[in-house]
């Protein structure tokens, strides 16, 4: 009896090793899994991203999608730059900075007013405590996200609208529906790069790096 439990306990186990093999397998066939973000963006900031999920199921955002820069004066202050896409100037905001446990508070000398953000996750070890994600309620109503990173960038992504919907793919064709709408073009994955052909033009995709909605 004990011999025969221990064929069936191992028996067991190679099942699952099958299982997870193939699960791998099916991963690595399928490059394009996770999430992504449009280079192209309106001149207000807001593009699209795109969520891949395993089971063949995916969600599309309208977002705000923003990228600045920061450093953390003594003061403390922040001091945030952003640099505009068209013309390429420069924008520095400064405000006053304090922590109280996992809760940033920025204080803006120039009106009075303060934003309140709540750490959603942190930074590695020995990172200043600034770095990671944070959230703020924004007055749209939706939460928005910001990404501290420690070599001073920072990733502002608000989203807007939210259409869940589902993929399938056969060979380089990627076909999409979400909302009310099925779309499809040929794809290909170049490093974190997701790349569309939209009528012989180069649709371009960035892999996500705030994944916390």
């Amino acid at each position: 009896m004990a011999a025969r439990a221990v064929l069936v306990a191992a028996f067991a186990l190679a099942i699952l090793a099958l299982s997870a093999q193939r699960a791998v397998a099916a991963d690595a066939a399928v490059p394009f899994l996770g999430r992504w973000e449009s280079v192209s963006r309106s001149a207000g900031g807001i593009g699209q991203i795109l969520e891949f999920r395993a089971d063949g199921t995916m969600t599309q955002w309208a977002a705000v999608l923003v990228e600045l820069t920061y450093q953390v004066m003594k003061g403390p202050l922040l001091l945030t730059t952003y640099r505009h896409p068209g013309s390429g100037s420069a924008e520095t905001q400064v405000a006053g900075l304090r922590f109280e446990g996992d809760t940033m508070i920025q204080l803006h000398p120039q009106s009075s007013h303060k934003t309140v953000l709540e750490r959603k996750r942190r930074g590695g070890p020995g990172d200043d405590p600034i770095v990671g994600v944070w959230t703020t309620p924004h007055e749209s109503g939706s939460t928005a996200y910001l990404l501290y990173t420690a070599d001073g960038r920072l990733v502002y992504r608000l989203p807007i609208r939210a259409d869940l919907g589902r993929w399938t793919v056969s060979g380089d064709q990627l076909t999409m529906t979400a909302g009310s709408g099925t779309t499809s073009f040929r794809y290909a994955v170049r490093g974190d790069r997701l790349v569309f052909d939209h009528e012989g033009k180069d649709v371009v995709y960035n892999r996500a790096e705030i994944l916390d909605y």
